[in-house]
C-alpha cells in the first residue's frame, strides 16, 4: 500500500463507524496524514446551517449532537491532524465530493449490517462510495451478531 496524505472518513457515529475511525486514525498516525471526518445530514435539514462555519453558531439540536459527536472523536485523536465537514446532501454524492474537495487518497468507511430486503431497496453507502470513487477504499464490516457469539463462546471454551 502506498502513502497517504489526506485520509476520509465517513461517520454517522454509529458503534461501527467508531470502529472505523479507529483504523482511519491508526492510518492516518501510521501514515502521518491529515483525516478528514465527514457527515452527512439530511438534505432536509439544510435550513438548520448554510455553511460549515455556522458549526459555532447555534443551530438547533441536530447541529449540537453533532457538534458533540466530533468533539468527542477529536479527543480520541490528539495526536494526529483532524477535521471535520458536516454537509447535506444525499450520502454517496456528498462523500464524494468532499472527497474531491479534500483531495482525498483514502477512504475508510464502516459497512453496515443490514438484511437483504433493505440493500435490494436502497444499497449500501459504502457500496456506493466504493463503486464509483476514483480512489481506494477500505470498508470496516462488522460480524453479524449471532457470528461474534459463536468466536466468543469458542474463544471461550478453547480457554476453559
Amino acid at each position: 500500500m502506498g502513502s497517504f496524505d489526506v485520509i476520509l472518513h465517513p461517520t454517522d457515529f454509529s458503534e461501527d463507524s467508531d470502529q472505523a475511525f479507529q483504523l482511519a486514525c491508526n492510518m492516518a498516525r501510521d501514515q502521518f496524514a491529515t483525516l478528514v471526518v465527514v457527515h452527512v445530514l439530511s438534505p432536509s435539514c439544510s435550513h438548520l446551517c448554510q455553511a460549515e462555519e455556522d458549526l459555532n453558531e447555534d443551530h438547533g439540536p441536530i447541529v449540537e449532537e453533532c457538534r458533540k459527536q466530533f468533539n468527542r472523536m477529536k479527543a480520541l485523536a490528539p495526536d494526529i491532524p483532524v477535521s471535520f465537514r458536516l454537509v447535506f446532501g444525499h450520502a454517496v454524492g456528498a462523500i464524494l465530493q468532499v472527497a474531491a474537495e479534500v483531495n482525498a487518497e483514502l477512504i475508510v468507511i464502516a459497512s453496515h449490517r443490514h438484511d437483504q430486503f433493505h440493500l435490494q431497496l436502497h444499497g449500501s453507502v459504502a457500496e456506493g462510495v466504493l463503486r464509483q470513487t476514483p480512489c481506494p477504499v477500505v470498508v470496516l464490516r462488522q460480524p453479524t451478531t449471532s457470528l461474534k457469539r459463536t468466536l466468543t463462546a469458542s474463544v471461550v471454551s478453547k480457554h476453559s
